[in-house]
């Protein structure tokens, strides 16, 4: 009798895991989502020849956070320019629709056209 209710209270728990492991992760799912949006950004440059440009990117949100500093010695057309110029500094990179926090770069971005 008392194998017999082991084996039955073993049944129950094996069925109750079973249940949770086959519901889908709703939250994990939406994460992911968010982890391969692509995500529009700004940053202010100074460029090798002194001059500074608002410079934009569209990269996956995962890779924002290290943007300023993978684009440094990169070469990049500007406006200004016929030819590809290389980046002296980042000065700040944020995402498009917001803000920078400096007086100079809010600036430089009021006067570039998009």
């Amino acid at each position: 009798m008392k194998n017999f209710i082991i084996s039955i209270y073993c049944t129950f728990l094996f069925s109750i895991f079973s249940v949770q492991a086959a519901i889908p992760n709703e939250g994990s799912e939406k994460k992911t989502i968010q982890k391969n949006k692509k995500v529009n950004a700004k940053c202010h440059v100074s460029l090798i020849d002194g001059s500074e440009a608002i410079i934009f990117y569209r990269i996956q949100s995962e890779k924002f956070p290290n943007l300023a500093n993978k684009i440094v010695g990169k070469r990049v057309l500007t406006q200004k320019s016929i030819e590809k110029i290389k980046i002296y500094r980042t000065n700040e990179c944020v995402l498009d629709e917001d803000n920078f926090t400096s007086t100079n770069s809010q600036s430089l971005d009021k006067k570039t056209e998009r």
